[in-house]
């Protein structure tokens, strides 16, 4: 068996029950779905200026905000941050997001409605350190029952907001005039004072996958990124990239010919560097080598794609961090029934890798790996049901 045949096997046999989509949909499958009484793995952790570590989790359909100050091992009281429950998503494409300037805490997060497949784009913002959240507003001015959701959100260092989602208000349009129309858009507004006012809703791409989570970051000049899986033709689902700008010219990438007619559920990584760089990190289930790529952009330039992980172990879903010439990978494999968390890295942009390395492990579900935002430092997390929000500061490895 070919390697391609052999991961094609393991995606039909593993990883698509309980999280495949429809073509037409903005959503996981209900099975998928977390429900708004449930407490999800699916976390996000930020770092403020002052070195302190902010949690957003969601339980009983509320999202909870804590803060650390001794680096992740105790979390202070929660502050609820949407007062009147709703269905929150909160799962490995769609969690709720997080961000902090100062005394300004910003979070965003998909509202599920009634409709399958549906949902608003909320967010709520606190201006007394999150001590307490103002009222959640709805960003999408878009308010049909339609698809609005797998939110991602980015904050400057000045603490302008950059937030983008997935949105089916083209494709419902299309399909009500009798057109056709494959995939969905990505929708983009931005806040210039930590988001008391926001821009107009603005379409970046039309014709983008429906399920797999965006990768957003700020450049060097002040302009936000984004990164996402694209349908390019048909049902050739690889990666674009663009700057969050009218007019914006949207890239390719990656070449990978994934021709697959249904959401794969596995979004991308991205870190833009303090010279621009933007580094990638994504999963293909297409071309003669299904798996794991990384690559460097620097202006128009791209190195090659870069094959890592063990495809026979699921290789999957990573994460990216890179600072001057160090960049870091974080995935996660699974293989006997077990989940592993892997790292390895690069002291030459790039270019020359570490042998992957097994920071943790853990049976039953987990969470994804992910790199803490907001600091200059790589440090991952971990959720799982055993050991909890693991932290691990990579620097800090021998």
């Amino acid at each position: 068996m070919t390697m391609r045949a052999h991961w094609l096997a393991l995606f039909a046999a593993i990883a698509l029950p309980g999280v495949a989509a429809a073509a037409d949909g903005m959503a996981p499958s209900a099975a998928a779905m977390p429900h708004a009484h449930a407490s999800s793995l699916a976390v996000s952790v930020t770092a403020d200026a002052e070195g302190g570590l902010w949690l957003a989790r969601v339980q009983d359909g509320q999202v909870r905000v804590s803060r650390s100050v001794d680096g992740g091992r105790h979390f202070g009281d929660e502050t609820v941050v949407n007062a009147v429950a709703e269905n929150v998503r909160a799962e490995g494409q769609n969690r709720p997001q997080l961000a902090v300037h100062g005394e300004r805490v910003a979070v965003a997060w998909s509202q599920a409605l009634a409709k399958r497949f549906s949902g608003h784009v909320r967010f709520a913002r606190s201006i007394d350190g999150g001590r307490s959240f103002l009222p959640p507003v709805t960003i999408n001015d878009d308010l049909q029952e339609i698809g609005h959701g797998f939110t991602a959100m980015a904050m400057h260092d000045d603490g302008r907001l950059a937030i983008a989602w997935l949105d089916s208000r083209d494709s419902t349009a299309a399909r009500s005039a009798g057109k056709e129309w494959t995939g969905s858009s990505l929708y983009y507004v931005q806040s210039a004072d930590g988001g008391a006012t926001f821009s107009p809703n603005t379409r970046l791409a039309a014709h983008t996958c429906q399920c797999c989570r965006i990768a957003i970051d700020f450049a060097p000049d002040g302009v936000a990124v984004a990164l996402w899986r694209h349908v390019f033709g048909t049902d050739t689902r690889d990666f674009a990239m663009a700057r969050l700008a009218p007019g914006s010219r949207i890239v390719r990438a990656s070449e990978d010919g994934w021709h697959i007619d249904g959401c794969p559920h596995h979004g991308g990584a991205l870190h833009v560097d303090a010279r621009g760089r933007r580094h990638l990190a994504w999963f293909t289930g297409g071309g003669e080598q299904p798996g794991l790529y990384y690559r460097r952009a620097d202006g128009k330039r791209m190195t090659r794609p870069m094959a890592f992980g063990d495809g026979g172990a699921q290789a999957g879903h990573p994460a990216v961090f890179s600072r001057g010439d160090d960049v870091w990978l974080a995935w996660r494999e699974y293989a006997d029934n077990t989940f592993r968390l892997q790292v390895m890295e690069s002291r030459d942009g790039g270019r020359k890798w570490s042998t992957p390395s097994t920071l943790a492990s853990a049976t039953g579900n987990t969470d994804l790996p992910l790199f803490v935002t907001g600091t200059g430092e790589p440090l991952l997390y971990w959720n799982t049901p055993a050991s909890g929000l693991q932290l691990f500061r990579l620097e800090a490895r021998p």
